[in-house]
C-alpha cells in the first residue's frame, strides 16, 4: 500500500484529501507545515506527497527542494490557490510531478493521481527494461537487447541510456 503525506496548513484542505486518498486505500500522513512534513518524511517510507506552495516559515518550494535533494524519486504534486505560469515551471524544474490548482475537485485529485501513477509505472517498467537489455548484452544476446531497447523507447525515446546500449 502506497504511502502518501499531504502538507496544508489548510487544515479543510488536509481533511478532504486524508479522506479521498484513504477511501481510494493509501495510507495518509498529514503536516501542516514544512517541519512537520520533513519529520514524517524521514521516519516514514513516503512514496507520494501532496504540498501546498504557500506554507508558513518555509514555502512548499523550499520544501520540494530539500526532499528531492534527498530522494530524488519520490513523487511530489504541488498544489496551490495562486496558480501563475511561473510558478508551476519552477516547481516542474525542481521535480514535481504535477501541479494541481485548488479549489479542486476529488475527481480532479483522482484525475492527476491517476497520470502520476501511470508515469511512475512507466519511469519502473523502462528501468526495468534497460536493466535487462544490459544483462543480455553482457550475455551477447543481441537481438534479444535490441527487442527490449526498442520496447523502451516506446516509453521514452528521448532517453540517451537506450540509444547508447543499442550502440552497444
Amino acid at each position: 500500500m502506497k504511502k502518501i503525506l499531504v502538507v496544508d496548513d489548510t487544515k479543510n484542505i488536509r481533511e478532504m484529501l486524508k479522506t479521498f486518498l484513504e477511501m481510494e486505500g493509501f495510507t495518509v500522513f498529514e503536516a501542516k507545515n514544512a517541519e512537520e512534513a520533513l519529520n514524517i518524511f524521514n521516519t516514514e517510507n513516503i512514496d507520494l506527497i501532496f504540498t501546498d506552495i504557500k506554507l508558513p516559515n518555509v514555502s512548499g518550494t523550499e520544501l520540494l527542494k530539500q526532499i528531492k535533494k534527498n530522494n530524488r524519486f519520490v513523487t511530489i504534486i504541488v498544489m496551490t490557490a495562486f496558480g501563475p505560469i511561473k510558478n508551476a515551471v519552477e516547481c516542474t524544474k525542481y521535480g514535481a510531478a504535477a501541479y494541481l490548482q485548488k479549489p479542486f475537485t476529488t475527481k480532479r485529485v483522482k484525475a492527476v493521481l491517476e497520470e502520476v501513477l501511470r508515469k511512475d509505472t512507466l519511469k519502473k517498467d523502462l528501468n526495468s527494461y534497460i536493466t535487462l537489455a544490459k544483462k543480455l548484452i553482457e550475455e551477447e544476446d543481441y537481438p534479444k537487447a535490441e527487442e527490449v531497447l526498442n520496447k523502451a523507447l516506446t516509453i521514452d525515446n528521448q532517453n540517451w541510456e537506450i540509444y547508447h546500449l543499442i550502440g552497444r
